[in-house]
């Protein structure tokens, strides 16, 4: 795993989907980050982040080609997949983030997780912060979200990205953005591998997410 800077990531990632749309095979990245960074969706308003705090806490700030909302990573380990866009109703948003999910549920069940995609309506929540809000294909352990994905697609192929929670920061989301949640919210509706109990060394971690995505997917990954 090749630890880049923030902006780096984000375009190593932008360049897997580009390639699998000029015909490249479908491809598995998997990362952690070099220092603390957060992560804003495409559309997300720049206003939403305290940069003056991020600075404090030196912390990059960067904006992923994906939607959503300000994503803390550092004590996270994350995952890239690049693939075509499967034909028909497959292809659709839904259906690929819950084809996808079913693979990181076969890895996490290797490290004796039984995680599960929370399945309902979003919450009335809208602030910036990913892992306060509760959205559809989110993965959860019972009702504590362990991992959050985006999508993007272009040129016939889907790049989705996403972020397991291994561990936790001294600070969170909450001290780096405008929101008005505390940082006990945040801890009391996620959850990490730690406090799972669970092993949370990435090699660890990443072995069992390529083999789950390998046997779900029937894809030999690059």
């Amino acid at each position: 795993m090749v630890e880049r800077s923030a902006a780096a990531q984000m375009d190593a990632d932008t360049a897997l989907v580009d390639d699998v749309a000029a015909g490249a095979l479908p491809a598995l990245r998997l990362y952690r980050w070099r220092r603390p960074a957060l992560s804003l969706g495409r559309f997300q308003a720049d206003d939403d982040v305290d940069h003056d705090a991020c600075a404090r806490f030196g912390v990059e700030v960067v904006r992923r080609p994906t939607g959503g909302k300000a994503l803390l990573h550092s004590a996270d380990l994350t995952y890239a997949i690049a693939m075509p866009r499967p034909e028909g109703r497959a292809g659709r948003v839904d259906a690929v983030y819950c084809s996808l999910a079913a693979g990181l549920v076969n890895g996490l069940g290797r490290l004796g997780v039984e995680a599960h995609v929370a399945q309902h309506a979003p919450s009335a929540h809208t602030g910036p912060v990913c892992f306060t809000s509760m959205q559809g294909a989110d993965l959860r352990v019972g009702e504590r979200k362990l991992c959050g994905s985006a999508q993007m697609r272009r040129n016939g192929a889907v790049l989705q990205h996403g972020s397991v929670l291994l561990d936790r920061l001294p600070f969170d989301e909450s001290h780096l953005t405008r929101s008005t949640r505390h940082p006990a919210d945040i801890g009391a509706v996620t959850v990490t591998l730690r406090e799972l109990g669970a092993p949370t060394d990435p090699e660890t971690v990443g072995a069992a997410l390529v083999q789950g995505f390998t046997e779900t997917l029937d894809i030999d990954f690059t």
